[in-house]
């Protein structure tokens, strides 16, 4: 019973390879206690110590050679487990790498690259070792050092998204620095120069595509790809991948948007207010993205619409950093002839955003004049002649208002001076692509 007892104490103490193990080695040695030592046959009692033995020296079960799908060998820690000699070489490869890196970050970069050239000389699939490689060689200006790098980056670890992701940026963004580079010092770039800049775009193509695959409902792993593609002027590439990531995630917020502004850059106003609506839909109270469709409406012509988004969108927001959106709104109410909001806004871009023009005072007279309230009509037109004296549609308008008073039939307000000429000084934002 002391052996027995003894061995269980060892197999307690070296048998922490796996929970299986132990409770193998504690099945098998309370059996032997309970029970009559003959009970079971001599092969038996070989084959379970032989097992225990396994057990304790960290070899592999005999009653099973390969793991069950989903189910980790008995002594799976230890066939990763490794040597002394190993524990010691990746401690100081991770010393060396904490050194280069602080060589680094000190401005040292030419010794924090031969500091990682070496560890990747001794070991050239220290995937830390050749990310850090690639930021060295960016700040020392080695470009396509830098791409090499992370060209085997992404070969080190072809099953992560987030690398291929990452890499597929970096190398876009060491080809344009390079292409800057060469740019500001002779103006030209050799043949080879050129070859190898392209030929790394198409590399940092394939790996963002290559992250989109690995994780097709991450929508920034896609975004990232659309952006790319419409960088590089591949517009039917970037459109087909912008509906594909639409078509996996559907619910959404920003891929609708993204869609939208592109068909916005493209006049295409159609198309870019189905994806406002899109998105509206799955964010009804973003009042960002509904001024977005109202400037669409208005530039397609549906001037209620636009009217109505408008109001929605811009009610008590400040004039000045959307003045030329309320000037679409005004033009909007005028055209749908809801001359009492156009009044309305018309005092708001003059007043709260301080855009005062003569054109401007004859539409808020006009507007004034076509709710009959001419008294504020003719202060309006009175006010604008003091300091646009010479103006002719002030003078017109000031004949038409006193004819109004007067009882003669109305004329009309001459439209040639409307908000059109002012939407070329304040034009309506074009939003750039992400």
């Amino acid at each position: 019973m002391t052996k027995i007892a003894a061995l269980f104490e060892i197999g307690k103490l070296f048998s922490t390879h796996s929970l299986a193990g132990f409770k193998v080695i504690r099945m098998f040695f309370s059996i032997r206690h309970r029970t009559n030592r003959n009970i079971l046959s001599p092969m038996c009692r070989a084959f379970a110590l032989l097992t225990v033995c396994q057990f304790l020296c960290g070899c592999q079960s005999p009653l099973r050679t390969e793991p069950t799908v989903g189910t980790p060998a008995i002594n799976s820690v230890d066939q990763h487990r490794l040597s002394p000699w190993q524990e010691t070489n990746s401690l100081s490869s991770r010393q060396q790498i904490a050194t280069a890196a602080s060589l680094m970050h000190a401005g040292n970069l030419e010794a924090a690259q031969k500091q990682l050239v070496e560890i990747l000389t001794a070991n050239p699939s220290d995937s830390s070792a050749v990310e850090l490689l690639a930021e060295v060689s960016q700040k020392l200006g080695d470009y396509r050092l830098q791409r090499a790098s992370l060209q085997r980056l992404i070969a080190l670890q072809p099953s992560s998204a987030t690398v291929a992701n990452r890499c597929g940026k970096r190398i876009l963004d060491s080809v344009q620095m390079e292409g800057s580079a060469g740019a500001s010092r002779d103006g030209t770039a050799s043949p080879d120069t050129i070859s190898s800049l392209s030929a790394s775009t198409a590399l940092a193509i394939t790996s963002l595509t290559n992250a989109v695959k690995l994780e097709p409902r991450n929508t920034l792993f896609a975004q990232d790809l659309f952006a790319a593609l419409i960088d590089q002027e591949m517009d039917e590439q970037a459109e087909r991948v912008l509906h594909e990531a639409l078509q996996r995630n559907p619910r959404d917020k920003v891929l609708p948007m993204t869609a939208a502004r592109l068909y916005e850059s493209r006049e295409d106003w159609s198309s870019a207010v189905f994806y406002y609506d899109v998105a509206l839909r799955n964010d009804p109270g973003n009042p960002v993205w509904r001024r977005h469709r109202a400037v669409c409406h208005f530039r397609q012509g549906s001037f209620e619409k636009a009217q109505t988004d408008f109001s929605r969108s811009l009610a008590n927001s400040p004039v000045k950093p959307q003045l030329s959106e309320h000037l679409a709104w005004a033009e909007a109410a005028l055209k749908t002839e809801d001359h009492k909001e156009a009044s309305r806004v018309l005092d708001l871009i003059v007043n709260e955003g301080e855009y005062r023009t003569a054109e401007l005072e004859v539409l808020r007279g006009s507007c004034l004049l076509k709710q009959g309230n001419f008294e504020a009509a003719a202060e309006v037109v009175l006010q604008a002649q003091l300091e646009w004296p010479k103006h002719a549609g002030l003078w017109r308008l000031a004949k038409q208002i006193k004819a109004a008073e007067t009882g003669t039939p109305t004329i009309e307000t001459d439209r040639s001076l409307d908000l059109a000429s002012l939407m070329m000084q304040a034009p309506l934002r074009q939003l750039p692509l992400p």
